[in-house]
This record gives structure tokens, C-alpha cells and sequence, in this order.
């Protein structure tokens, strides 16, 4: 026969692991100190402020990780590529390379050729 359990015996739980809070909280705790802090001033537009302070640690983040593979971290946002760079620019994250060096037409600046001589040399 066994013996019948003790209920009052400890629970084992998981160990919690140290590391800032959860974001849900963090962002509550933000927005709150953010609105207590207007005392009674009129405020618009927040919930675009919000996003546009959230986006960008949100994509430095994802692009560290990502070691700035714009398609990969498009994929992980659940983002297309092309709406990622678009965002990247508003935020001033995406490096703008050179713009691109107007192409010569076929009828001016091209050097004259001349048939007779190839890649090899003279004929």
C-alpha cells in the first residue's frame, strides 16, 4: 500500500532567468510614465510616435542579428523587402550608396573602335 502524498510538499518551478522585462510590460510602463508626465497638455498623434520610437530599435535589433541581411530580417519582421528598406530610409538606417552614374548612349562618348584591331592586336 502506498503511502498517501504530501500536498504540502514544494512545487518544483522553473527557474526564472534574469533579463529585462517582458516587452509587453516595458512598453506599458513607457507609454504610462509617458502620459503622466504631459500633466493635462494636449497630445496627438501618439500612437504614430509610438510606432516610429518602437521601429527603429526594433529593426537595429533585428538587423544586428540578422548581421544586416535585409532579406532575412524582412522574412523574420514579417515584412516584404521592399517595405523594410522603405522604413530603413525613414529611419536613416539603410545606407544610401552612390547614386546610380547616368548610362552613355550609343551615340555620343563611346570611344571609335576601329575593325581592324581585336582584343589581340593588330590583324
Amino acid at each position: 500500500m502506498n503511502p498517501p502524498k504530501n500536498s504540502a510538499a514544494p512545487k518544483r518551478r522553473k527557474k526564472k532567468t534574469s533579463g529585462p522585462p517582458p516587452l509587453r510590460d516595458s512598453a506599458s510602463e513607457a507609454i504610462s510614465h509617458f502620459l503622466e508626465t504631459l500633466d493635462g497638455e494636449p497630445c496627438s498623434e501618439l500612437y504614430d510616435m509610438v510606432l516610429h520610437q518602437v521601429e527603429e530599435p526594433l529593426f537595429k535589433a533585428v538587423l544586428d542579428y540578422t548581421q544586416y541581411n535585409q532579406s532575412y530580417a524582412a522574412a523574420m519582421l514579417g515584412l516584404n523587402r521592399g517595405t523594410l528598406r522603405k522604413k530603413l530610409r525613414q529611419h536613416g538606417l539603410l545606407a544610401e550608396s552612390e547614386p546610380p552614374k547616368a548610362k552613355r548612349s550609343a551615340r555620343r562618348g563611346k570611344a571609335p573602335t576601329n575593325s581592324k584591331t581585336t582584343s589581340k592586336g593588330k590583324r
